[in-house]
């Protein structure tokens, strides 16, 4: 794997960002009035793993690199301005930006990356459940963290280094989760490790110390089941990409029909997820936008639990995939916004290939099932009662007509259904559920994040609970992709993972949507992105 270097490049991606923000031609200024499908959970980088948390924090702490506004995999420098990857492919050295400020008047430097990087590493047993994605990446916490250490090896470079080589490395750090916090602001809001109770993590509550980074807006302040505030961040470090805008207020609308019609009445600039339902209203209203992401960034898929007959029989699991009317699914649920999967992950995700999954056959499922020597064909199947997601617009829906699909080929299904949040995601993860309907949003476009992170990784050396899937090849296939030392070997591995999970059709993958956002026709210089890493400091409001 060759030395990876971004320096050098700099220069140009700043001119392709510029190019992305032309300049307004109303006058600067205003609130940006944001529509979520929910709230935020909290205010500290590290403590989060929802999309709702993810989008308001990326505008407020910013990465050692970033990703291109638009794109789901070219990685841009950030707070770093290079970095250069080590022969052995351990240690990453990062030459840092000089001069820049955290929003507490502190000074970012190599010693500030140090402090955030071993909090990484170090988080306590007790917050451990609240940083889902920092234990994914490096694998764990402590001993068994990949993530050696890092050092300063001056003021303004810093190595990080891993136990074993991790080609995903740099992209993941893309994730705001790895965003870098003021050491200050960390100690105030009791986020540096020594207090165990997220409770009484103010900085993750909205308290002292919450979301003190280096980006474009500075946070303001948090009300809690109702909205989020930040403010333009008049001396950011970027000076050719200063917010236009003032402030914005992030308004929680878990309702779809609400924020159409908050957009219509111009209470609302934009409404970042939409129903697939309410886009011809969208496109036929001459004073507002429909948004295009492009292609999808995410894979909805049946999922199912190996300690239960019958989806333990790999028959009835083939079965069940013959079984879906996955045509109708997206003509109703998605209003033609999806796409059948052909795999575990979406067409774009790097080495995906097209793995052939069943198709719509109704005497295909019934000869399966009748192979399978399974005579008790009942299953408990969930969904989840209070939520929408860019790859589930409408849970109850999607349910009922995949029942009914399943019970036309001779299932029995036992309905269920439980709240999203404190109920439904435990429960699933924690293997109570025989099957239920769940996805994936991608976080970075690395095959990774779909098969092993998402789906079917093992946890601590073992299936994880959540699907009980144990496949000993694919988790050695997965982790030689991840150590590889060059692309055709990783792709190599990454394409035999791929062929030993669709051998087993461990769940049913059934589309993979293509989430659209919506805006008034005043806003301007909006890009829209499939992992939503849309930066609102490009976004200006062109009212008369």
């Amino acid at each position: 794997m060759k030395n990876l270097r971004i320096g050098a490049i700099l220069g140009a991606l700043l001119m392709v960002a510029a190019a992305c923000t032309s300049t307004p031609s109303a006058k600067e200024g205003g609130t940006l009035i944001v529509a979520l499908p929910g709230d935020i959970v909290r205010t500290d980088t590290a403590l989060t793993d929802d999309s709702n948390s993810s989008y308001v924090i990326q505008q407020v702490v910013e990465g050692l690199v970033g990703l291109e506004p638009g794109s789901t995999s070219k990685v841009v420098p950030v707070l770093a301005e290079s970095y250069e990857m080590s022969a052995d492919g351990l240690t990453y050295t990062f030459k840092l930006r000089s001069g820049v400020k955290f929003h507490d008047g502190t000074d970012f430097n190599a010693d500030a990356v140090v402090f955030n990087y071993n909090r990484f590493i170090n988080i306590p047993t007790e917050l451990q459940d609240y940083t889902y994605y920092i234990g994914a990446v490096f694998g764990g916490y402590g001993e068994t963290s990949n993530l050696e250490s890092a050092t300063a090896v001056d003021a303004s470079t810093v190595a990080i280094k891993l136990k074993k080589p991790s080609s995903n490395f740099i992209l993941t750090q893309t994730l705001p989760v790895f965003g870098i916090q003021s050491p200050t602001a960390l100690v105030l809001g009791k986020g540096d490790n020594t207090e165990s109770d997220v409770t009484k993590i103010t900085g993750a509550q909205g308290g002292a110390g919450a979301m003190v980074g280096t980006g474009p807006f500075k946070f303001v302040k948090w009300t809690v089941g109702d909205s989020v505030e930040i403010e333009k961040n008049a001396t950011y470090w970027d000076t050719a990409h200063l917010a236009h805008v003032d402030a914005i207020v992030f308004k929680a609308v878990a309702e779809e029909a609400q924020r159409v019609n908050g957009l219509a009445a111009g209470e609302i600039d934009l409404a970042q997820t939409i129903a697939p339902v309410d886009a011809a209203t969208i496109a036929a209203n001459k004073d507002l936008q429909l948004i295009d992401r492009g292609s999808s960034f995410n894979t909805f898929q049946i999922s199912m639990n190996h300690n239960y007959a019958p989806v333990s029989n790999p028959k009835i699991r083939e079965a069940i995939a013959y079984a879906i009317d996955y045509d109708y699914l997206i003509e109703t649920f998605y209003a033609g916004a999806a796409v059948k999967a052909t795999n575990w992950m979406p067409a774009g995700v790097l080495y995906a290939k097209d793995l052939n999954l069943p198709t719509y056959d109704v005497e295909k499922a019934k000869a399966l099932i009748a192979e399978s020597g399974e005579t008790d064909l009942t299953i408990d199947f969930w969904y989840p009662n209070d939520v929408t997601r860019p790859y589930m617009p409408d849970p109850k829906g999607i349910f009922e007509a995949i029942t009914a699909n399943l019970e036309a080929v001779g299932f029995t299904i036992v309905p269920n259904n439980a709240p999203w949040r404190g109920g439904y995601l435990d429960d699933e993860y924690a293997g109570k559920y025989e099957m239920w309907l769940l996805g994936w949003t991608g976080d970075w476009a690395g095959p990774d994040n779909f098969l092993k992170t998402a789906f079917f990784g093992y946890v601590d050396g073992a299936p994880s609970t959540e699907f009980a899937y144990k496949n000993d090849a694919l988790e050695a296939a997965m982790n030689a992709a991840l150590a590889a030392g060059t692309e055709a070997e990783a792709k190599t591995q990454w394409e035999l993972a791929q062929d030993l999970i669709r051998a087993d059709m461990p769940t049913v993958p059934v589309a993979n949507s293509k989430p659209q956002a919506a805006a008034t026709i005043n806003l301007k210089g909006f890009i829209g992105s499939a992992g939503l890493n849309e930066p609102l400091n490009l976004v200006w409001l062109d009212r008369p």
